[in-house]
């Protein structure tokens, strides 16, 4: 079939690689498990709830059809190697474009080193990119997916602890303001409403639809980590009102807060120093109830959300994020694509009106930047003359770092000397189009 990507493939040896199918999950789910668990003595079971999930037809964009199994025919068809695919949607400034999401990408010890993973990312990238999906961005661990196309660009974890026994951490109230409750299904829209709060400064976030909500509310696992816990926090009166939301779960020694948006009209430090009050309580009614000591929580938010603003030196130093691997196969088209956010920052600058070409140069690729009094004309190519021809060069997938900002100009210059710029304008201009920005996106699981 056309749209099966060239598979089933015979890879030689009895290995066959496929797309899976319903009837593969259980097999699949204790594949993860064995292959994915830090600790073979104690199995990470949420990596089975987490697979079935995907695989079981309920969720917004993903099936059982969109994980690859290899399997070993001379092995009575085990797995032997997976990974699948996640679509969603995410926004740059506001601008929605489809990522691709590999993930649970595995392959038995005794199958390595075959070039089995690099035939599956050739699959999941074709489905990605003929379902229109610009980027693919994946989470895991260091260097590994570089050989396959992808750059570290995007804020990943970190955060900042709010520790109860810190001196002022701990001040009571004659009356709490606000009171919790569980998020129900319907309250979806308001979520939605809530979760922009959450969004307000972060480059980057995952678009939601009614159906996504309605999803990560009442489907997954409740032990797999990519089930979500929601609560409103509402207003103590006697008709109370809607002042936030919150998701979290508790991890270790911590509550982990992944989620919190304020509603306009409410103090973010109010609702944070509620919620530290309310979840103190929770850890001390655990502790009588299963002598389990829990320290604080932790606020997963990465770098720059509302709340660490909000609260102050009442936290301890930020955590430091690792990052996202993002891939951008065709960068002029995405730079087409969020040209309306670029020719905004440009028309709020110094630039207002530009014009000119800029001549980029990423030395295995080169193209340009064609500005029409602060329009983006073209995104088009040049043919250098000599290796570093060009007004601003980016070595490797450094420039995702910037388009991403995940870092700025003149750090990458720092840490890449052949990064630079030969250039005034070329570096004035990628400045302004490219600034350094924090994002804290919420992945679909």
């Amino acid at each position: 079939m056309s749209d099966q990507f060239n598979l089933p493939q015979d890879l030689g040896e009895g290995l066959v690689l496929r797309w899976a199918t319903p009837d593969d999950t259980k097999a699949l789910a204790e594949f993860n498990v064995r292959i994915h668990s830090d600790n073979p003595e104690k199995p990470e079971t949420w990596l089975a709830h987490w697979t079935e999930d995907l695989m079981r037809g309920d969720h917004p964009t993903t099936t059982a059809s969109d994980f690859t199994v290899v399997v070993d025919e001379n092995a009575g068809g085990k797995i032997v190697s997976s990974m699948n695919l996640i679509s969603q949607t995410w926004l740059y400034d506001g601008i929605p474009f489809g990522v691709g999401r590999p993930e649970l990408v595995g392959t038995d010890a005794n199958y390595r080193r075959r070039g089995l993973v690099r035939e599956q990312f050739t699959a999941v990238h074709a489905k990605s990119a003929a379902r229109g999906e610009l980027v693919q961005a994946i989470t895991g661990i260091p260097w590994y997916y570089r050989m396959f196309g992808y750059g570290m660009a995007l804020d990943l974890g970190g955060g900042r602890d709010f520790l109860w026994d810190r001196p002022g951490n701990d001040k009571p109230v004659e009356e709490e303001p606000y009171r919790l409750r569980p998020a129900a299904e319907a309250d979806w829209p308001l979520l939605q409403t809530l979760y922009e709060a959450h969004n307000r400064g972060s480059l980057l976030s995952r678009a939601r639809d009614e159906a996504s909500w309605r999803y990560e509310l009442t489907i997954p696992h409740p032990d797999s980590m990519y089930s979500r816990s929601f609560y409103v926090v509402e207003t103590a009166a006697s008709s109370p009102q809607p002042a936030a939301y919150v998701e979290y779960k508790q991890f270790g020694k911590s509550y982990y807060v992944r989620e919190l948006g304020v509603a306009p009209g409410h103090s973010w430090r109010a609702v944070g120093l509620f919620l530290m009050r309310y979840l103190k309580k929770q850890a001390e009614a655990l502790k009588e109830k299963e002598d389990k000591q829990l320290r604080g929580v932790f606020f997963g938010l990465s770098q720059g959300h509302p709340v660490y603003e909000a609260l102050g030196s009442q936290l301890e130093e930020q955590r430091r994020p690792y990052a996202w691997y993002i891939r951008v196969p065709d960068l002029p088209a995405f730079l087409h694509h969020i040209a309306p956010a670029l020719e905004k920052r440009l028309a709020e600058s110094v630039l207002s009106g530009h014009s000119g070409t800029t001549r980029v140069n990423l030395y295995q690729q080169q193209f340009t930047l064609v500005f029409a009094n602060g329009q983006l004309k073209e995104v088009g190519t040049y043919q250098p003359k000599v290796v570093e021809d060009g007004d601003i060069h980016f070595p490797g997938s450094t420039i995702l770092q910037l388009i991403f900002g995940h870092a700025s100009l003149d750090a990458l210059n720092t840490v890449h000397p052949d990064c630079f710029t030969r250039d005034t304008e070329a570096a004035v201009l990628f400045k302004i189009l490219f600034p350094k920005r924090p994002s804290w996106v919420v992945p679909m699981g």
